[in-house]
């Protein structure tokens, strides 16, 4: 059996929150000081493009989630 990712769920955790893609990239640059522009944050949501460990771990503790949160994985 593999395991896939689904659905990127970042947009809807950013957006339950409150936040725009620019607010969350000023959060990032705020707190943890990593320049991730809107436009990535916007292929990260549509899954055109992948955060490394580092800018992952910084987005769900900027958004209060896990990481296994940002995705659906598919059995």
């Amino acid at each position: 059996m593999a395991l896939r990712l689904g659905e990127c769920l970042l947009r809807r955790i950013r957006e339950n929150r409150g936040l725009t893609q620019v607010g969350l990239s000023e959060a990032l640059y705020d707190k943890f000081g990593i320049s991730i522009s809107d436009s990535i944050l916007s292929k990260y949501e549509r899954g055109k493009k992948y955060p490394n460990p580092l800018v992952s771990r910084a987005i769900c503790l900027t958004l209060g989630c896990n990481e296994s949160d940002l995705y659906e994985f598919l059995e």
